[in-house]
């Protein structure tokens, strides 16, 4: 897994990035032998959000999610402890958003194996930005998982047109509309502003009934010809449905 590394105390540190794919596994429920290996985890969290700046249609960074695991209390009863390991559910090196089965997995010196498994729940927000524009560029919102799970429960929308000074003879009004459109180009969302010269307005908006897809998120100039200034903040929201942390307990630091 990129960026996943064991650090001091058996700490094992997990990156979860947007750049490969990974969708939330079923348990395996068969049954198996007793293990020698008792699995003690500790983890202060078990969600993030994956974080992607794009300006003028072109991707500036995106920051993953870090997740640590603390082994230092996992043993075996038949010899010493050799490996640690942490594996995404689907079999895969790392996971993008979406709500997954995470393995947590202890080998000794005699070859003796044991595991646990979680649910991690990873969300991602898209900062995007369009400026000094007459014909704002779309914003493309991808809510296809690439497996068979769930869709998002939901898309969050948070987004600002600014009308900025026009220099030198100042700037007039513009009236704009916002328009959300779902996968088969049906209009699920809109809200219309007038925007006086040097001012700004905003549209909050929640898409619930998400369906697997490329949503687009795009700003109209129905009236006016000034250039604007758009600002989209979009999150893809899942079920909070992720396991509970497990922190150390105080004391045992």
């Amino acid at each position: 897994m990129r960026g996943s590394r064991f650090v001091p105390l058996l700490l094992c540190s997990v990156m979860l990035s947007a750049s490969v794919a990974g969708c939330l596994g079923s348990d395996d429920s068969s049954k198996k032998d007793p293990s020698p290996i008792e699995m003690v985890v500790y983890y202060d969290t078990t969600s993030g959000t994956i974080v992607e700046v794009i300006n003028g249609g072109v991707q500036f960074s995106e920051d993953g999610v870090e997740l640590a695991f603390d082994f230092a209390r996992t043993t075996s009863q038949n010899g010493q402890m050799q490996n640690f390991y942490v594996v995404p559910g689907d079999g895969t090196s790392q996971l993008q958003d979406g709500l997954f089965t995470v393995y947590l997995g202890a080998i000794d010196d005699q070859g003796n194996d044991n595991n646990i498994s979680i649910t991690v729940r990873i969300e991602k927000q898209i900062i995007w930005s369009d400026d000094s524009t007459a014909t704002p560029r779309d914003m493309n919102i991808d809510t296809t998982p690439d497996c068979e799970c769930e869709p998002p429960e939901f898309i969050q929308i948070k987004s600002t047109v600014e009308n900025p000074q026009n220099f030198p003879f100042g700037g007039n009004q513009v009236t704009v509309t916002w328009h959300l459109n779902d996968p088969e180009e049906e209009e699920q969302g809109t809200h219309t502003e007038i925007i006086g010269d040097e001012q700004d307005a905003s549209w909050n908006y929640d898409q619930y009934n998400v369906m697997k897809g490329i949503w687009i998120l795009s700003v109209t100039i129905d009236q006016g010809e000034d250039n604007i200034d758009v600002n989209h903040d979009v999150t893809i929201k899942y079920l909070a449905e992720e396991s509970e942390a497990n922190p150390l307990p105080v004391g045992e630091e």
